[in-house]
């Protein structure tokens, strides 16, 4: 953590960020050490057989199946899907989508919480086990342009979530 923690600090020294933005970044990585303990689990997942790697990605991503359509995927889809998405943490106050903005990304919440405040103003609390952006995928599945958030998520807590991104989809 150490060596990591000094390349982080000479690159934020290099870059000439800003304190506040310092800080974020420092506790942006604290939390990723706390949750990975410094383990790379893509390099470590990438170096394994590869039917290892389906069935530890199948043990991990058990809540994607809980997303309808996922659910009635077959398994190769299911696999080809969870090859694809990647941890991301976010920390307290960050904005996942913006009101209006570009919907790229479906989240699956496996740690903290969030909200999601809709057009009409109505908060949605979600958390664990929750999905934001579940829409994206029917929409992709019936257009080709892109789809505009009518939610605005942002954080309560920090956050831990895997992501499947739109450009997966094109």
């Amino acid at each position: 953590m150490s060596l990591r923690r000094r390349d982080v600090e000479q690159w934020m020294s290099h870059r000439r960020l800003p304190e506040e933005l310092r800080r974020l970044v420092r506790q942006s990585e604290r939390y990723n050490w706390a949750a990975t303990r410094g383990v790379n689990e893509e390099m470590l997942l990438e170096n394994l057989p590869e039917d290892l790697q389906r069935d530890i990605r199948r043990h991990l991503f058990k809540f994607v199946k809980k997303v309808r359509i996922f659910s009635l995927m077959d398994e190769p889809i299911l696999d080809a899907i969870c090859e694809r998405l990647r941890q991301k943490t976010y920390i307290k106050g960050s904005k996942i989508l913006y009101l209006g903005g570009l919907v790229d990304k479906m989240v699956f919440i496996v740690r903290g919480k969030m909200e999601s405040i809709g057009e009409d103003g109505i908060t949605v609390p979600l958390s664990e086990g929750d999905v934001c952006g579940e829409e994206l995928l029917t929409w992709c599945l019936e257009h080709s342009s892109v789809y505009r958030a009518k939610l605005k998520p942002s954080c309560l807590s920090t956050l831990m979530y895997f992501v499947l991104l739109y450009s997966w989809y094109i």
